[in-house]
């Protein structure tokens, strides 16, 4: 695997003497600190993350949305090394709602491999707002868990009367587990009015191993990312203007059937942001083009290719306009539409009939998922102590797809495909989202938050039209980590989910000392799109099962605990703080069983230190063993386990330098999410498996270091 050119150039950058740049013909800028807000100031129960949040996290991992991991209710499916799947109150994937830049992006692939956070890297990321159950209804639509908005940092031009604005940044990290490396640039020029930008970066690694210094197989992967921004800025209206290319030319999926041999996206959007005498006007129009192939790597050691094919389309557009009404109203109303295009294909691997040939095989052929919305939000502030809000949305959605086609004509596959094409494929979905949130400020330094929302989900592509019940077949599909197989179903309802939750938010008035936030809530979702076992389908006896996509109404309740606490700050010896975060969420069927990938009981419990510009962390994760598991997936348990990590680092006024330790102890452990491990396998199809009895082991130990440069 060899060091990419970008991450040669940035490691050479940092290791040039700080010095060398103090020529009097330049003149350092002071260091831009950008804090994030939602697009939209709709009040809300809301997680941000400003720059220097996710700064700190960016030389620790490698996959964007592993820069929530401290988010309280925010859990991950395991995926490839930059594909994980988030999880808001034990709702996942499809049912969460995630902008990138402004754009709605749905993954293409059967298994999910392109996943929406997975097409911003982690250094490009200026902003992050996570919305969790009760969400505005400008923030949402299509989703039940909540919204998660990630957005580059916001331009910055010159100030009146000065000429050119340069600006720019050179990273560079290493980690020894895996051999991960990888280094990024960013670069800005502006004047008043106008400014340019560019960002590019290159991230790569081999295999990790677990505790127990073992390889874990299908780990290893390459990513990279280019983006470019042109921006216009006069008076109070911007004008951005964003493009890239995002190449991944493999991923290992050590809990899939497959791995990503390449994956080629390119994307184009446009925000405008305006405020006029009326009020404010935000505007988004976006395209993104996705090229995706599925193959076995090396570690699989296939006896012969099993090529796979999907190319995808998503774009759309977004208006919204926020009118205030005297100081204390303010009324948002707006229209977006979001269209996805999936054709997935694969190709024969023989002349002849057979199990892979002569034709090639259609699963989802132009298929397509048109989604209308339409929105008003009227919030209102009473009193200095109560604020209200009060939102409905309606969302007509629209899918169908084309004729299917199988590998050949002699076996019941064809007539499995005859039997679909002759089926109406066309299905129409229309729902109604209710949002009503109260806030309560009795004094100075608590606050209270009460939210109902009546939230909607129309089933995905992927999960309506796959359609063979073929043992190889239906191997191939299943985005859930759990190695069994799955069919669609055309008869999905649409997801209700009535969301309760309560906060109260309780800090320090004064020094903002110590802060504390507890909000327990709950769910009722009606025909939520779980799974049965496949009634045409022949079981096969090792623990993995066909299964097809159906709808069983369910409930979640849980609770997130976060709190913080400024412990003794001294000239000499710095400030010593505390950190605590804590979730747990329980899920069932209402038929009875416990809902798929519930995560336990779990803990983080931190301790930190700054001095100047050196800051030190400490911290213990807490995970309680897994015993509620789904039966019908044959859902694995995992034990109990307590992980230490330690990280410092110091920042000059140009150049950042971070070293951590994860794993102190090189524990052996498994994350309750992860799923099966079957990275190693080249099975076909589920009978030619070894027994599901593997979880995915966690990271052993790995040293960390990463060096940030920026003029």
């Amino acid at each position: 695997m060899n060091k990419s050119p970008l991450f040669t150039l940035s490691l050479l950058a940092l290791t040039v003497c700080p010095a060398a740049y103090a020529d009097d013909s330049i003149t350092f800028l002071e260091d831009i600190i950008v804090t994030g807000k939602a697009s939209s100031s709709a009040m809300s129960d809301k997680q941000e993350m400003s720059a220097d949040d996710i700064a700190a996290k960016q030389a620790q991992v490698a996959d964007t949305a592993k820069l929530l991991e401290d988010v309280p209710g925010l859990s991950f499916q395991a995926g490839g090394g930059v594909s994980s799947l988030p999880i808001i109150h034990g709702l996942n994937d499809n049912r969460i709602k995630i902008d990138v830049n402004g754009m709605t992006v749905h993954s293409i692939c059967p298994n999910h491999m392109n996943p929406a956070l997975s097409y911003i890297d982690r250094t490009n990321v200026g902003n992050i707002t996570v919305l969790q159950g009760v969400t505005p209804v400008s923030m949402g639509g299509d989703s039940i868990a909540g919204t998660i908005s990630v957005e580059s940092a916001r331009p910055e031009f010159a100030e009146p009367g000065k000429n050119i604005l340069l600006s720019g940044k050179m990273s560079s990290f290493y980690r020894s587990n895996g051999d991960s490396f990888g280094g990024s640039i960013a670069a800005g020029i502006a004047n008043e009015h106008v400014r340019l930008d560019y960002t590019g970066s290159d991230t790569q690694s081999r295999n990790y191993k677990d505790g127990n210094g073992n390889v874990v197989h299908s780990s290893a992967y390459e990513n990279q990312n280019h983006a470019a921004a042109l921006s216009f800025k006069f008076d109070d209206h911007l004008l951005e203007i964003k493009g890239g290319q995002q190449h991944i030319p493999y991923q290992g999926f050590p809990t899939a059937r497959m791995d990503l041999t390449n994956n080629d996206s390119i994307f184009g959007n446009v925000h405008y942001k305006g405020m006029f005498d009326w009020g404010n006007l935000d505007a988004k129009l976006y395209l993104e083009n996705t090229s995706h192939t599925m193959d076995y790597e090396g570690d699989r050691r296939a006896p012969e290719p099993m090529p796979m094919e999907t190319r995808g389309r998503n774009h759309g557009y977004k208006l919204q306009a926020e009118i205030p009404f005297g100081e204390q109203q303010t009324f948002r109303f707006g229209n977006e539409f979001h269209s996805s295009l999936i054709n997935d294909f694969w190709p024969a691997t023989s002349p002849l009939p057979s199990m892979m040939g002569p034709n090639t095989f259609f699963n989802l052929n132009n298929a397509t998922r048109d989604r209308v919305g339409t929105f008003a939000e009227w919030e209102s502030e009473w009193t200095a102590q109560w604020k209200s809000m009060l939102g409905l949305r309606y969302d007509h959605t629209m899918t169908d797809t084309g004729n299917v086609q199988a590998y050949n004509n002699v076996t019941a596959d064809y007539n499995q495909a005859l039997a679909f094409n002759a089926l109406d494929h066309q299905r129409t979905y229309d729902t109604f989202d209710l949002t009503a949130l109260m806030q309560f400020t009795p004094n100075d330094w608590g606050q209270y938050m009460f939210g109902y929302a009546r939230k909607n989900r129309a089933p995905s592509l992927h999960e309506l039209y796959p359609w063979n019940t073929s043992p190889m077949q239906m191997t191939m599909v299943g985005w859930f980590g759990d190695g069994n197989g799955y069919v669609g179903n055309m008869n999905l309802k649409p997801e209700t989910a009535h969301n309760i939750s309560f906060t109260a938010d309780f800090n320090d008035p004064k020094k903002d000392a110590w802060g504390l936030k507890v909000t327990p809530y709950f769910s009722y979702v009606e025909n939520f799109i779980d799974a049965d076992r496949c009634s045409k389908c022949r079981q096969p006896n090792n623990g993995f099962y066909y299964l097809q996509m159906a709808n069983h109404d369910a409930r979640l309740w849980g609770v997130d605990v976060s709190a913080r606490a400024d412990l003794y700050s001294d000239k000499t010896f710095g400030k010593f703080s505390t950190h605590s975060i804590m979730s747990y969420v329980n899920g069932r069927r209402m038929d009875g069983g416990n809902l798929y990938h519930m995560m336990p009981f779990n803990l983080k419990l931190g301790l930190d230190h700054e001095r100047e510009g050196w800051k030190n962390g400490l911290e213990m994760q807490f995970v309680d063993a897994k015993g509620d598991v789904q039966a019908i997936r044959n859902e694995l348990r995992t034990p109990a386990y307590v992980l230490l990590n330690a990280k410092t680092g110091y920042q000059w006024k140009h150049l950042a330098i971070d070293v951590g330790l994860d794993n102190i102890l090189d524990k052996q452990y498994y994350y309750p999410l992860s799923g099966v491990y079957i990275g190693d396998q080249n099975a076909m199809t589920l009978n030619s498996s070894r027994a599901n009895t593997n979880n995915l082991p966690g990271l052993g130990r790995s040293v960390y270091v990463g060096m940030t440069l920026t003029y």
